[in-house]
């Protein structure tokens, strides 16, 4: 893994207090047999290729930008890719790994990107577990805009021998009206391989291989 450090310079009394500070920044590709979010599969089951920057600012902050093709079957005035563009501030308090940050998904080749929408988060972690808790703060739909909608992940994460790593998740998302949607998920990786099953109320079991590497 190979990453690129530079200084990045910042003025005193904006929201890096410091000066100057040594940031990293780290490109990723994957490929996925099935892009899945939140239990639900995103490409129509179709192979998903996707690709990513992530700067470290070395304080806690951090920002990026990440995309993934949606599939080969979207229907003319559909999205064919998705665009995240995401900002995150991470510290630790008595021994307790916290995270905030902000989300915003969007659609393009959407009329008018309707399918656009934002959430903001706040994640725990102490050892191999973590909680996370997303709100949706912003939504391009008429319909949805005063939605309260949550999702809750419970994850877990696992060294095996031999370079095995066994990951485990939960998640339930909540709307507005009391509707209520469950995935859970169990993953093998190995280096830059990942084999995964996944399951979603009213929805089949997936099996789905990933591939995934930085630079």
């Amino acid at each position: 893994m190979n990453k690129l450090s530079l200084s990045a310079a910042l003025l005193a009394g904006s929201m890096l207090s410091t000066p100057v500070l040594a940031a990293t920044i780290e490109g990723n590709v994957g490929a996925t047999t099935d892009y899945i979010w939140r239990g639900n599969t995103q490409a129509g089951g179709d192979v998903s290729f996707s690709g990513g920057v992530d700067i470290d600012f070395g304080n806690g902050f951090a920002a990026g930008v990440w995309t993934g093709s949606l599939g080969g079957d979207t229907d003319e005035g559909e999205a064919d890719y998705e665009l995240d563009l995401y900002a995150s501030y991470g510290f630790a308090l008595n021994g307790v790994d916290l995270e905030v940050g902000y989300i915003s998904y969007q659609y393009p080749g959407v009329a008018d990107s309707a399918a656009d929408f934002a959430d903001i988060y706040v994640s725990a972690g102490v050892g191999p577990f973590s909680v996370s808790y997303f709100m949706l703060e912003s939504a391009e739909d008429d319909d949805f805009e005063d939605t309260d909608a949550t999702y809750v992940s419970v994850d877990a994460e696992f060294g095996l021998s031999d370079g095995w790593t066994l990951g485990l998740h939960y998640g339930e998302e909540d709307f507005d009206g009391g509707e209520s949607d469950e995935d859970t998920a169990i993953s093998l990786s190995k280096e830059a391989v990942t084999f995964t099953i996944s399951g979603n109320e009213g929805d089949d079991t997936r099996a789905i291989v990933s591939w995934g590497t930085s630079f």
